[in-house]
């Protein structure tokens, strides 16, 4: 009896394939499925507006003072270092720069790779007053900081915010089929 009634379900093309899979319970699946989507819609909203969903549990980011003292630096010698190229086609040669600074009377050098520099240039560099050898190229920070402003989390924010919103589309519109079923 139980494989005449299989058998007539299997023969019967009326019926969905997916019948079996919720046994009558697609619908509210469905209608959990359409919730949810709009719900991730909704987040996504908000995400492209720039909330964020992480606190920062009271931990501000100090920001400190730059208290390097700006300096103008010469090119004093420039160093050639020919090296093994690791694809395997023969040698890398890598150009660097002796570069020569003077504070508070006395001479510092530091080496930096090259970028197009000629004998005797001067470059701007900013060192911190308390340990003079300790510095950085104030060139390279300033396009750093133009790069960074480029990456913002603004961006960041909009482009996850789109995503979750295309995501929610697709769920809802898997929701709606398994209700109109």
């Amino acid at each position: 009896m139980e494989i005449t009634k299989l058998l007539s379900l299997a023969a019967d093309e009326e019926k969905n394939a997916f019948d079996g899979l919720f046994s009558g319970a697609g619908g509210i699946v469905g209608i959990v499925l359409i919730v949810t989507g709009v719900l991730i819609i909704y987040i996504g909203i908000k995400v492209m507006k720039g909330y964020s969903f992480m606190p920062t549990l009271g931990v501000e980011t100090v920001i400190e003072e730059d208290t390097y003292v700006e300096g103008t630096a010469t090119l004093v010698s420039q160093q050639k270092t020919t090296l093994p190229d690791f694809n395997g086609t023969g040698e890398r040669e890598f150009t660097e720069w002796t570069i020569s600074y003077t504070v508070g009377g006395e001479e510092y050098t530091q080496t930096i790779p090259d970028d197009g520099y000629s004998k005797g240039d001067t470059i701007k560099i900013k060192y911190d007053p308390k340990k003079p050898d300790e510095y950085y190229l104030a060139e390279e920070a300033e396009e750093e900081a133009a790069e960074e402003a480029d990456n913002t989390d603004e961006r960041k924010s909009r482009n996850s915010g789109a995503i979750l919103i295309v995501l929610g589309v697709i769920v809802i519109v898997g929701g709606a089929a398994l209700v109109t079923m």
